[in-house]
Protein backbone atom coordinates (compact mmCIF):
# COMPACT_ATOMS: atom_id res chain seq x y z
CA UNK A 1 0.00 0.00 0.00
CA UNK A 2 3.33 2.42 0.65
CA UNK A 3 3.53 2.53 -3.16
CA UNK A 4 0.06 2.75 -4.06
CA UNK A 5 -0.02 5.77 -1.08
CA UNK A 6 3.95 7.22 -3.41
CA UNK A 7 2.01 7.44 -6.55
CA UNK A 8 -1.01 9.68 -5.58
CA UNK A 9 1.46 11.96 -3.45
CA UNK A 10 3.63 11.56 -6.46
CA UNK A 11 0.52 12.76 -8.75
CA UNK A 12 -0.59 14.96 -6.90
CA UNK A 13 2.38 16.78 -6.80
CA UNK A 14 2.88 16.70 -10.20
CA UNK A 15 -0.61 18.45 -10.66
CA UNK A 16 0.46 21.11 -8.20
CA UNK A 17 3.59 21.67 -10.37
CA UNK A 18 1.57 21.67 -13.97
CA UNK A 19 -0.66 24.25 -11.91
CA UNK A 20 1.64 26.57 -11.01
CA UNK A 21 3.43 26.23 -14.40
CA UNK A 22 0.38 27.32 -15.87
CA UNK A 23 -0.21 30.16 -13.84
CA UNK A 24 3.39 31.72 -13.43
CA UNK A 25 2.41 34.35 -16.57
CA UNK A 26 -0.38 36.82 -18.11
CA UNK A 27 -2.60 35.01 -21.22
CA UNK A 28 -1.99 37.39 -24.49
CA UNK A 29 -6.00 37.88 -23.93
CA UNK A 30 -4.94 39.71 -20.66
CA UNK A 31 -1.66 41.88 -21.94
CA UNK A 32 -4.10 43.11 -25.17
CA UNK A 33 -6.39 44.36 -22.30
CA UNK A 34 -3.85 46.47 -20.25
CA UNK A 35 -2.24 47.76 -22.71
CA UNK A 36 -5.53 48.96 -24.67
CA UNK A 37 -6.26 50.49 -21.39
CA UNK A 38 -2.61 52.49 -20.93
CA UNK A 39 -3.48 53.67 -24.66
CA UNK A 40 -6.99 54.89 -23.98
CA UNK A 41 -5.98 56.67 -20.37
CA UNK A 42 -2.90 57.82 -22.79
CA UNK A 43 -4.62 59.59 -25.04
CA UNK A 44 -7.49 61.21 -22.91
CA UNK A 45 -4.87 62.77 -20.88
CA UNK A 46 -2.76 64.17 -24.30
CA UNK A 47 -6.07 66.06 -25.93
CA UNK A 48 -6.80 67.30 -22.43
CA UNK A 49 -3.24 68.55 -21.54
CA UNK A 50 -3.18 69.92 -25.18
CA UNK A 51 -6.75 71.67 -24.95
CA UNK A 52 -5.41 73.46 -21.38
CA UNK A 53 -2.22 74.45 -23.15
CA UNK A 54 -4.06 76.30 -25.92
CA UNK A 55 -6.69 77.97 -23.39
CA UNK A 56 -3.40 78.96 -21.47
CA UNK A 57 -1.61 80.75 -24.37
CA UNK A 58 -4.70 82.39 -25.42
CA UNK A 59 -5.60 83.73 -21.94
CA UNK A 60 -1.44 85.44 -22.26
CA UNK A 61 -2.69 86.90 -25.22
CA UNK A 62 -5.46 88.96 -23.84
CA UNK A 63 -3.70 89.75 -20.78
CA UNK A 64 -0.78 91.05 -23.22
CA UNK A 65 -2.90 92.92 -25.24
CA UNK A 66 -4.94 94.50 -22.34
CA UNK A 67 -1.21 95.67 -20.71
CA UNK A 68 -0.63 97.15 -24.35
CA UNK A 69 -4.02 98.53 -24.38
CA UNK A 70 -3.19 100.11 -20.84
CA UNK A 71 -0.11 101.43 -22.18
CA UNK A 72 -1.45 102.78 -25.24
CA UNK A 73 -4.12 104.83 -22.93
CA UNK A 74 -1.28 106.26 -20.98
CA UNK A 75 0.46 107.69 -23.84
CA UNK A 76 -2.56 109.13 -24.56
CA UNK A 77 -2.99 110.86 -21.58
CA UNK A 78 0.20 112.65 -21.97
CA UNK A 79 0.10 113.94 -25.19
CA UNK A 80 -3.31 113.87 -27.63
CA UNK A 81 -2.70 110.92 -29.82
CA UNK A 82 -1.60 107.49 -29.87
CA UNK A 83 1.96 106.53 -31.28
CA UNK A 84 2.45 105.78 -34.36
CA UNK A 85 3.04 102.16 -36.03
CA UNK A 86 6.29 100.79 -37.39
CA UNK A 87 6.24 97.22 -38.52
CA UNK A 88 2.97 96.67 -36.97
CA UNK A 89 4.17 97.66 -33.68
CA UNK A 90 3.62 100.77 -31.24
CA UNK A 91 6.39 103.11 -31.42
CA UNK A 92 7.64 104.60 -27.69
CA UNK A 93 6.19 102.42 -25.64
CA UNK A 94 9.31 100.84 -24.22
CA UNK A 95 10.78 101.96 -21.49
CA UNK A 96 8.45 104.99 -20.43
CA UNK A 97 5.08 103.29 -20.12
CA UNK A 98 5.87 99.54 -20.18
CA UNK A 99 9.43 97.73 -19.81
CA UNK A 100 9.14 95.36 -22.98
CA UNK A 101 6.43 94.55 -25.28
CA UNK A 102 4.89 91.59 -24.85
CA UNK A 103 5.01 88.78 -27.26
CA UNK A 104 2.60 86.04 -28.90
CA UNK A 105 3.18 83.14 -26.83
CA UNK A 106 3.66 81.06 -30.45
CA UNK A 107 3.66 83.19 -33.31
CA UNK A 108 5.68 85.94 -31.70
CA UNK A 109 4.05 88.94 -32.57
CA UNK A 110 0.69 91.22 -32.75
CA UNK A 111 -0.22 93.50 -34.93
CA UNK A 112 -0.93 97.28 -33.63
CA UNK A 113 -2.68 99.68 -36.11
CA UNK A 114 -3.42 103.20 -35.69
CA UNK A 115 -6.13 105.09 -37.48
CA UNK A 116 -7.97 108.32 -37.24
CA UNK A 117 -5.71 110.79 -37.39
CA UNK A 118 -4.16 108.44 -34.39
CA UNK A 119 -7.24 109.06 -32.46
CA UNK A 120 -8.15 104.90 -32.48
CA UNK A 121 -6.14 102.10 -32.35
CA UNK A 122 -6.86 98.31 -32.62
CA UNK A 123 -4.61 95.60 -31.04
CA UNK A 124 -4.73 92.00 -32.67
CA UNK A 125 -3.81 88.58 -32.08
CA UNK A 126 -4.26 84.96 -33.33
CA UNK A 127 -5.94 82.68 -30.89
CA UNK A 128 -6.04 79.13 -31.39
CA UNK A 129 -9.31 78.71 -29.24
CA UNK A 130 -12.19 79.19 -31.65
CA UNK A 131 -14.22 79.89 -28.21
CA UNK A 132 -11.52 82.77 -27.31
CA UNK A 133 -12.01 84.67 -30.64
CA UNK A 134 -14.29 87.97 -31.06
CA UNK A 135 -14.25 87.98 -34.88
CA UNK A 136 -12.11 87.80 -38.19
CA UNK A 137 -9.65 90.51 -39.01
CA UNK A 138 -7.67 89.25 -42.00
CA UNK A 139 -4.26 87.23 -41.87
CA UNK A 140 -5.47 84.43 -39.26
CA UNK A 141 -6.36 87.36 -36.95
CA UNK A 142 -9.24 86.77 -34.48
CA UNK A 143 -9.53 88.63 -31.64
CA UNK A 144 -9.04 92.60 -30.92
CA UNK A 145 -8.64 95.33 -28.79
CA UNK A 146 -9.82 98.58 -29.46
CA UNK A 147 -9.74 102.08 -27.66
CA UNK A 148 -12.58 102.13 -25.41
Amino acid sequence: MSTGFQMIQNYELRIKKEIKIKNKGFSLVELIVVVTIIAVISVVGMVSFTGANKKARDNRRQADLEKLRIALEMVRQVGTTYPSASAEEPVGLVPGYIQILPTDPKSGSYRYAVAGGQYTFTLDAKMEDLGSTNGSYGSGYNYRVTNP
